[in-house]
């Protein structure tokens, strides 16, 4: 991931009254804590934050009073309709440490058949901070209907593992819905054909005519 700076401005009003004149600003309230620090509260720019977030970025690095501070968003909070970001919370990171965050997967290409069915949005990946990826890339030009990709047939990046179940499905090709109703219903014929008992001692046609001949009717 690119190097992501904020400038936080140190915090010294509290409460929902002061949150909100800051958002009013365009000012993001913000949290910074851990590695045994004093923990700081600040603001940053909410449209700076939010589109970086919406893009996938985590890692941070904060530019504060006190000198620079590197960290991760660990908590994000939004207001009522789930639209608005109006807090985030960042836990500091040593850059000599593996860290462990969760990568969205970005899907190349288009297949020429069927439905493509994606259950796992976002892999654990365990790196270094420096060496974090922006995303997991996962090429769909050559599968076709049946396959399936698992965390296990992802490539890493390099200095990078995954953390998910190897197992773990990440996306599958399936037959449209109206291709499986058509199998369904050729395979449904063809079970009533060869399933139709016979009635024993029925008479066939013919020997139905010719008994009626016989007794003039």
């Amino acid at each position: 991931m690119d190097e992501l700076i904020f400038e936080a401005q140190a915090r010294s009003e509290y409460g929902r009254k002061a949150s909100k004149a800051y958002r009013t600003q365009g000012l993001l309230p913000a949290n910074i804590y851990g590695l045994g620090k004093e923990n700081l509260t600040v603001t940053i720019d909410t449209k700076e934050f939010t589109r970086a977030f919406m893009s996938g970025q985590r890692i941070v690095t904060l530019n504060t009073e006190g000198g620079q501070e590197k960290g991760v968003v660990k908590e994000v909070q939004y207001d009522g309709l789930g639209d608005e970001v109006i807090h985030v919370d960042f836990t500091r990171i040593d850059i000599h440490q593996k860290i462990t965050l969760e990568v969205a997967l970005e899907i190349i290409g288009t297949v020429a058949a069927g439905v493509l069915e994606v259950p796992l949005k976002e892999v654990k990946v365990e790196s270094l901070p420096a060496g974090f990826p922006s995303s997991i890339p996962v090429n769909i030009t050559e599968l076709k209907i049946g396959d399936v990709i698992r965390v296990e047939d992802l490539e890493a990046p390099e200095g990078c593992s995954f953390k998910d179940e190897p197992g773990t499905l990440v996306l599958q090709i399936s037959a449209p819905v109206e291709l499986e109703e058509e199998v369904a219903a050729e395979e449904g014929a063809e079970a009533d054909g060869q399933d139709e008992p016979e009635v024993v001692g029925k008479p066939k046609e013919e020997d139905s005519e010719e008994a009626a001949e016989e007794s003039g009717e």
